[in-house]
């Protein structure tokens, strides 16, 4: 296994606890991730000194430090899909969105188009994160994981049968769905988008459950995007 440096992955655990759990002081940072407070209090002054966290009155929240190290995320992934995921979002009204994976088990929103058709619409959060076993847009980064990660999920999973049937509904149909899974009253459509033989990210579309739609039909545009966002990602070939 490549070592690690533990003081970096202490500064990274607790940046990313405050950015989901926070504002949080320090001794209630400390408890909650089992860490001496002193190291927690050092951690989060390089932190602030370097402006990823801020200091609040009820404790630390995210720095604005992020917000300029998130425009630098996947440039070349977003920059391909966002016209495409734009014309999706104008032909049907519905917000389409831009799924990665995030290390081996969890998969990352990290871009979306709101389609404006409609009064009732989905609206993610950007860095909206989920494991890989829930909602399409997850699945269909999952079903073609290494066997290893899939099987980390079939262990976890409290009905490993059916997530193995997701997973192989994936691959046959090419496309993943979700009902009421990561939100009650929203659905998901998702297919990979597959660039040199890997699966690089997922598109997808999200709706309220009211709707009722197709979603073969949502399928079959999400694939024709996806190939259209995969080659230009490639680029020209000699």
């Amino acid at each position: 296994m490549t070592e690690i440096s533990k003081t970096a992955d202490q500064a990274l655990v607790l940046l990313a606890y405050v950015a989901e759990h926070g504002p949080l002081g320090t001794t209630e940072l400390a408890r909650r991730l089992k860490m001496h407070r002193t190291v927690v209090h050092r951690l989060l002054a390089t932190l602030h000194q370097r402006g990823f966290v801020h200091r609040v009155e009820a404790g630390y929240v995210p720095g604005t430090a992020l917000l300029h190290l998130a425009q630098f995320v996947e440039p070349e992934l977003i920059g391909a899909a966002r016209p495409t995921l734009n014309a999706l979002a104008r032909e049907f009204g519905e917000t389409f969105i831009l799924t990665a994976p995030q290390g081996s088990y969890e998969a990352i929103q990290i871009d979306q188009a709101v389609g404006g058709n409609h009064f009732m619409r989905v609206q993610l959060a950007r860095g909206f994160r989920h494991p890989l076993s829930k909602g399409a847009s997850g699945r269909s980064i999952l079903a073609f994981a290494d066997e290893a990660v899939i099987q980390h999920f079939l262990d976890e999973a409290d009905d490993p049968e059916l997530l193995a049937e997701q997973l192989a509904a994936v691959r046959s149909q090419g496309f993943a769905v979700s009902h009421d899974e990561l939100s009650a009253g929203v659905h998901g459509v998702s297919v990979p988008l597959v660039v040199d033989k890997q699966v690089a990210a997922s598109i997808g579309v999200v709706y309220p459950a009211v709707r009722q739609t197709s979603d073969a039909g949502y399928a079959r545009a999400l694939k024709k995007a996806a190939t259209t966002i995969a080659r230009t990602l490639r680029g020209p070939r000699d």
